[in-house]
């Protein structure tokens, strides 16, 4: 399901992204050198791959559902759906990186395999999360495109939502983020401000937009486990579903977070701001530019 453009202008607009957001919250200053310094370095990966993959083919599957019939969903070859986009999906990501291969084959088809057992479950349980009777589907990939702060007016959050659903009884509305993990969120991810904030915002920019209180945007992380363990203590499903908290006063507090972010690194005229962007030595297992010595020394100036 191909993705229209986000209605930027880059010769007067800067947008910022949930993941801009939390790279800078990992480390200021590796964002600093990726969004001030350009160094940027983009590294595809197997977990992106089917991450993208997999979003698709559920999208699709839900798509269907609610615009045709859940027994048209039901008949669609979804695995074969699946496969294609995990394979044209990773053609496009080879040609990125040059043709230097990022997957032996073996891993690749273990993950092809478990996409499979993932899309089966769905179809399986899919009554028990989603209701042709209660619920209208409002759409697939919505786009977020909105200033976030009155006074950097070029400056714009822009951001995909993944699914939104809307209760045909009570007229409230559910935003969806799906996330693939490999055995699903633990304790410490769901404690993660940074993590849980992502629906805040799509909560505080998606209830402005419609004009709505907040209060009737409910938000949900729709969490499907790459892997099941056979000699796990309790049983385990492969869908995981975590409703952060999202009162109107978390809420604010996301939103007030994000203004943070945007004043701290733009003019009011919207230029990034050059300045000494502090380090933190905590992250820099994931970092990009961790084995460079040029740029970032691992050292707090």
């Amino acid at each position: 399901m191909p993705k229209a453009g986000y209605p930027v202008d880059y010769s007067y607009q800067k947008s910022i992204s949930y993941s801009q957001y939390s790279l800078y919250k990992s480390c200021q200053y590796s964002w600093y050198l990726q969004y001030v310094k350009k160094h940027k370095k983009f590294e595809n990966s197997i977990n992106l791959t089917f991450g993208t993959s997999l979003h698709e083919a559920f999208q699709e599957y839900i798509n269907i559902m609610y615009t045709v019939s859940g027994k048209a969903a039901d008949s669609m070859d979804l695995i074969d759906f699946f496969k294609t986009r995990m394979i044209d999906n990773y053609r496009e990501a080879l040609e990125q990186n040059k043709g230097e291969h990022f997957v032996k084959p073996e891993v690749f088809k273990e993950f092809i395999e478990d996409g499979i057992a993932i899309l089966e479950y769905i179809k399986k349980k899919r009554s028990e999360h989603f209701s042709l009777k209660n619920e209208a589907l409002v759409g697939i990939e919505i786009q977020i495109t909105e200033p976030v702060v009155d006074e950097i007016p070029n400056v714009l959050m822009i951001g995909s939502i993944d699914l939104i659903m809307k209760s045909k009884t009570t007229g409230k509305y559910k935003v969806y983020d799906i996330k693939t993990s490999t055995s699903g969120w633990k304790d410490k991810d769901k404690k993660d401000q940074t993590k849980i904030n992502q629906l805040l915002f799509y909560k505080h920019f998606y209830s402005k937009k419609l004009g709505v209180d907040p209060e009737m945007v409910e938000v949900e992380f729709f969490i499907v486990r790459r892997k099941i363990y056979a000699d796990a203590e309790f049983p385990i499903k492969r869908i995981q579903i975590f409703q952060p908290a999202q009162g109107k006063i978390k809420m604010k507090q996301a939103a007030e977070d994000l203004k943070a972010f945007v004043k701290d690194v733009f003019t009011l005229d919207g230029k990034h701001i050059d300045k000494a962007y502090p380090k933190n030595l905590d992250g820099c297992k994931w970092c990009p530019f961790k084995d460079n010595k040029e740029l970032c020394d691992k050292k707090i100036s």
